[in-house]
């Protein structure tokens, strides 16, 4: 039997984590902290990240799934405990790539002001 690698995209945002888990036969999980009960200012905590991603690694295993790979979005505080908690639960990560987005010019500056 071949081993079956996911891919989990994770957006780690100033209020929020969301981990989406895509695999074969267009089965996905989603999961965030607030689905977890997390409600406020404690859903953008590493700790509510690491209790989702244990949470992303049970449903992981019920699908006897074992590695991942990691696809990381956002400068959110939830990038490092979502790895802690995906190898707690003992999920091998095969890689794991940063995709945040690059501003690659911004906004029209403010017109300089006339004396």
């Amino acid at each position: 039997m071949r081993k079956q690698i996911i891919n989990i995209s994770s957006k780690s945002t100033t209020n929020n984590t969301i981990l989406h888990a895509t695999g074969q036969k267009n089965r996905s999980i989603i999961l965030s902290t607030g689905m977890l009960g997390f409600k406020g200012s404690k859903r953008s905590t590493p700790y509510a990240a690491q209790q989702t991603a244990e949470l992303m690694a049970e449903k992981l295993i019920e699908n006897r799934v074992s590695e991942v790979n990691l696809f990381f979005k956002g400068f959110g505080k939830g990038k490092k405990s979502i790895i802690k908690g995906l190898l707690k639960k003992r999920i091998k990560i095969v890689k794991y790539t940063d995709e945040t987005p690059k501003v690659h010019n911004g906004c029209r500056r403010k017109k300089k002001r006339r004396i």
